[in-house]
């Protein structure tokens, strides 16, 4: 009988013991997102375009955001933009704003944008997040936008070659007879 009440004391205690630890582990990374998260982000638009003077593609990003905090308006913070191949999952390119930029109203937008040279590359994501000013602590969620370089169509005819005839209409064909 005393084994039995030993075996059911010591599970008790391994329980309580587990679901202290437990609750520990999930209030302090709960407290660490909850700093983090300072507001929301949303793709508005995302297009990847051709260079007009030069090889490879612009890849622009537009993300609307709502911050909560309002304690960071008027204070310089950033955006970080990754651009991933799809195909492999290896990341090609991180870009930022150059020194950040000030936050006039907790709600707005902001475009991001980055210039590909490989024209390998033809699925990536665009993976953009807002921080602070020094990119060290993250303000919101991540958004992704998927590209598929593939698509882009030319925006300018290739060059034009002198020497093309004109085409010319077949027998009648293009030219409408009028009766009467």
């Amino acid at each position: 009988m005393n084994k039995v009440i030993f075996n059911m004391a010591s599970t008790k205690l391994v329980v309580a013991v587990s679901l202290t630890i437990i609750s520990f582990l999930l209030a302090l990374s709960g407290g660490e997102l909850l700093a983090q998260q300072r507001g929301t982000i949303s793709v508005d638009r995302a297009a990847a375009l051709p260079l007009t003077t030069a090889e490879g593609n612009q890849v622009r990003v537009v993300v609307n955001y709502e911050l909560e905090d309002e304690s960071l308006l008027g204070q310089r913070v950033n955006a970080i933009m990754g651009i991933y191949d799809r195909q492999t999952g290896s990341l090609i390119k991180l870009s930022s704003f150059p020194n950040g930029f000030i936050l006039n109203n907790t709600k707005g937008t902001t475009q991001l944008a980055t210039t590909l040279t490989d024209n390998v590359i033809q699925n990536i994501s665009a993976i953009v997040t807002l921080t602070n000013a020094d990119k060290s602590e993250k303000y919101t969620n991540d958004v992704r936008a998927d590209l598929d370089l593939r698509t882009i169509l030319p925006t300018t005819l290739p060059p034009l070659l002198e020497d093309i005839p004109a085409s010319q209409p077949e027998d009648g064909a293009g030219e409408e007879e009028e009766d009467g």
